[in-house]
């Protein structure tokens, strides 16, 4: 809440952005109590839930959403420009996802899905737009930076830091 406030650049990866899309519909949707299902299955306002391809799934092991899946990039978004890009693929590793009930009180209070699956269904990135940078991404962009070729996404939150 701070960052988004008080415009300090941010970057939520995975539970980062499930915690910032939390916040988001407690103080600025007005969604007392909401939260993730994965901390309280019996919250009311679920924000964040388990992926229907979890449902049925005992064995936890290796049956999470793993690897790499595309997205497609709001043509809009921040992260479409730091990209140069309107479709990218990204590496993921979790069971729990936006709810997409939803998605349009979010975007109708301004927060921008930047990103979904090709069929709309996962939001893959939130931004909030009149921000100097705030992100968030379901997948892991750690897994693709490298020390002389730096994440799309890091590079742009270390420019916006350093601008700040």
């Amino acid at each position: 809440r701070y960052a988004r406030e008080n415009g300090l650049p941010f970057l939520g990866i995975c539970l980062g952005m499930q915690l910032a899309c939390i916040e988001f519909a407690r103080h600025v949707c007005g969604l007392e109590g909401a939260h993730s299902a994965e901390v309280d299955p019996a919250v009311a306002y679920r924000i964040i839930g388990l992926m229907d391809q979890q449902r049925r799934v005992v064995d936890k092991g290796g049956t999470m959403r793993l690897g790499a899946y595309p997205c497609v990039l709001h043509p809009k978004s921040l992260s479409r420009k730091a990209y140069g890009a309107a479709r990218i693929s990204e590496r993921h590793r979790h069971r729990y996802e936006v709810n997409n009930e939803y998605r349009e009180k979010y975007e109708s209070k301004g927060l921008l899905i930047a990103g979904t699956s090709p069929d709309k269904k996962l939001v893959e990135i939130i931004e909030v737009p009149d921000h100097p940078f705030f992100v968030g991404t379901q997948f892991h962009p750690e897994f693709k930076t490298r020390p002389l070729r730096p994440h799309p996404l890091f590079r742009e939150f270390i420019r916006a830091a350093l601008k700040r």
